[in-house]
């Protein structure tokens, strides 16, 4: 498994790279180990079933831009590829198709990508919030919604430190989801759940 995600994630702690254990026949995300990681062990067996060895990656160039990862390549296929932390919802458009052609560059054959998306109601439901777990406190504050982005500024308190992260999305409804995919050629196969796509190839992709 490929996990695409960013190197200063919002809000997930460090060991969220204990969920991807290499080898096994499942993906094993720890108690409190992150919202990715719940999301992973959610999507439990029938995900792990496939993902082979597991390797967590950062694209280091992803702030110079989309020519940047226009050639990134890992020299490695993976049955499983995991675009996370919102990537897909950012507002520069080359870039966001960027990302989702990287995740696809990377797809064995007969795999499956998996996308994270801000939800699909989020410019009428964005709103501040606060949770709490093992002594961490994620929030979302300063919200901001002018159609059809949200502005807020995560904050990750933990051990005495606090992070804030500022940032603006861009909200995408589910056709807008379905021609991004396209344009990577990908099609998406199933909605695994209100903030996650599952996709694979285009048949015309793999002639």
């Amino acid at each position: 498994m490929l996990l695409i995600r960013r190197r200063r994630p919002i809000g997930e702690p460090a060991d969220i790279d204990r969920v991807l254990a290499a080898g096994g026949d499942r993906v094993v995300a720890p108690l409190g180990s992150s919202r990715i990681g719940d999301a992973l062990r959610g999507f439990g067996g029938e995900l792990g079933a496939a993902s082979g060895e597991a390797v967590t990656h950062w694209l280091p160039d992803l702030d110079a831009g989309a020519a940047s990862l226009a050639t990134h390549d890992l020299g490695a296929r993976f049955a499983v590829v995991v675009l996370a932390s919102h990537l897909v919802n950012t507002p520069d458009a080359a870039l966001r198709a960027a990302l989702v052609r990287a995740a696809a560059r990377h797809l064995a054959s007969g795999g499956r990508v998996l996308i994270e998306h801000h939800p699909l109601d989020w410019l009428d439901t964005a709103a501040e919030s606060w949770t709490e777990r093992d002594g961490r406190r994620l929030g979302m504050v300063d919200v901001r919604i002018d159609r059809p982005f949200v502005a807020a500024v995560s904050v990750f308190e933990a051990g005495g430190a606090v992070v804030r992260q500022p940032f603006r999305a861009l909200v995408l409804d589910d056709a807008e989801l379905d021609a991004g995919l396209a344009a990577a050629g990908l099609h998406r196969t199933r909605r695994l759940g209100p903030t996650w796509l599952e996709a694979e190839a285009a048949a015309k992709s793999l002639e």
